[in-house]
């Protein structure tokens, strides 16, 4: 273990891709991820569509893909993004960042019926701490569900088991 925590202090994806519609997330993970390794490239696009599509991803690879999710994802919608983004960006790990909790995305993570399609899932109202904790687990080859998600997730299931 090196002096950062990681495997190796080198042991970073030297390119990032935020899929998220507003652009202002991207900026904001850019610093965050800059903070922890300053030769972090972080590029943004406001689709998957594009990111699967567009010439300019041709040949690319990405270390680590954020996946920005809304009300309107379902569970099904997010594993066949991620999916078909580690189809395209061969051995990229896949970080949803989402503002909403469902009970059958994280169960999916947590108990592996997802064969490892999303690697981590963070809410966007958690402390920046979250994301940070969320990439040193990825970087560890770890899957990371955030503390919000985690505790909502045992609230769900002892309500379901009661």
């Amino acid at each position: 273990m090196s002096k950062s925590g990681l495997p190796h202090d080198n042991y970073y994806p030297d390119h990032i891709l935020v899929i998220d519609e507003m652009p202002l997330i991207a900026v904001g993970l850019r610093e965050i991820f800059r903070s922890a390794n300053p030769e972090a490239q972080v590029e943004y696009t406001s689709s998957v569509f594009t990111a699967l599509s567009a010439k300019e991803y041709d040949g690319r690879s990405f270390g680590l893909v954020i996946l920005g999710a809304g009300p309107s994802d379902s569970p099904e919608d997010l594993f066949r993004s991620a999916s078909e983004l580690k189809q395209r960006f061969d051995g990229c790990r896949v970080l949803v960042y989402t503002d909403q909790y469902d009970p059958i995305l994280i169960r999916k993570i947590k108990e592996g019926d997802d064969k490892g399609i999303i690697d981590a899932c963070v809410h966007k109202f958690e402390p920046i701490e979250e994301i940070r904790n969320a990439y040193l687990h990825l970087l560890a080859g770890e899957t990371y569900i955030s503390a919000i998600l985690h505790t909502l997730y045992f609230a769900y299931r002892l309500n379901v088991e009661k």
